[in-house]
């Protein structure tokens, strides 16, 4: 089977990427970027306030190379923002 007729799942598996926690972490990603622009604060601003380089925020937010961002990075970015985090576990239907 060619990568064109893979799901992304698929794709994912046989790159030896988790799809859903790329596919989790691509939420978070969306979330910085969406609270960053409400705020009006700049991706070199965001830089300042984490401690890390303005083109390491562009990277995140691009979404490049995701599966190696961990979630730890993203949530403390979001809690510098302001934000707080509940893990809430229900039984799937």
């Amino acid at each position: 089977m060619s990568w064109k007729e893979m799901s992304l799942e698929q794709l994912a598996d046989s790159l030896g990427v988790n799809y859903a926690e790329v596919r989790e972490k691509q939420k978070l990603i969306d979330l910085i970027v969406k609270a960053r622009e409400k705020n009006g604060i700049s991706q070199a601003k965001l830089a300042k306030m984490v401690g890390v380089s303005q083109s390491r925020i562009a990277q995140i937010e691009s979404g490049i190379g995701t599966s190696k961002i961990t979630f730890d990075v993203l949530l403390n970015i979001l809690s510098i923002m302001g934000y707080d985090f509940k893990i809430i576990y229900k039984k799937a239907a």
